[in-house]
Order: C-alpha cells, then structure tokens, then sequence
C-alpha cells in the first residue's frame, strides 16, 4: 500500500466526514450569531466582565447599570459595583 492511498482514505475532506464538518461549521456559525446587543444602548455603554465581581474598591464614578435590554436597572458608585448585581448587564457613566 503506497502513502498516498493512506492519506487519501484518512484526510478530512474525504466524503464521509465532509457532511461533519459541514454541520460543526454551521452549528458554529450559528452560536456566533446568539449573542445580543441592543440597539438602544449609548455609545460608551461598557459590558460587565464574566466572571462577575465579587470585590470591589470603595471609589466614586457614578454609573447606570443597564439590562440585557439596554433597559435602566439603577445608578452604582462605580462600574464594579454595578457588574455587581444580578441583572446588570452593561455600565453607562453619569455625567
């Protein structure tokens, strides 16, 4: 049996495993398109970091914390505090 026979039985294009990688591809594709961004979310909205918080510092630098919606959920001392709290999806600075 020569090399090439080998790779060619093997290789991940061959006609067997292209349906599978056709379908990871899309399921892929699919689940990159899951994540949601409102559209009414001002444009120096920050996304709260995952893992949450679970300390923060005592400073003052007053933000909205904003729903999954972009919806107001409160005003927090700092961004920490409000990525804090359950619900709060996206920190907005007071002016």
């Amino acid at each position: 049996m020569n090399r090439l026979s080998i790779f060619s039985r093997t290789s991940l294009f061959s006609r067997r495993a292209l349906p599978g990688h056709l379908a990871g591809a899309a399921l892929l594709l699919a689940a990159a398109g899951c994540t949601h961004t409102p559209a009414q979310l001002p444009e120096n909205a920050r996304a709260c970091p995952e893992p949450r918080p679970q300390m923060c510092t005592m400073d003052y630098r007053p933000v909205l914390g904003l729903d999954k919606n972009g919806d107001t959920l409160g005003e927090y001392s700092n961004a920490c505090s409000g990525c804090a709290k359950d619900g709060v999806a996206y920190t907005v600075p007071v002016k």
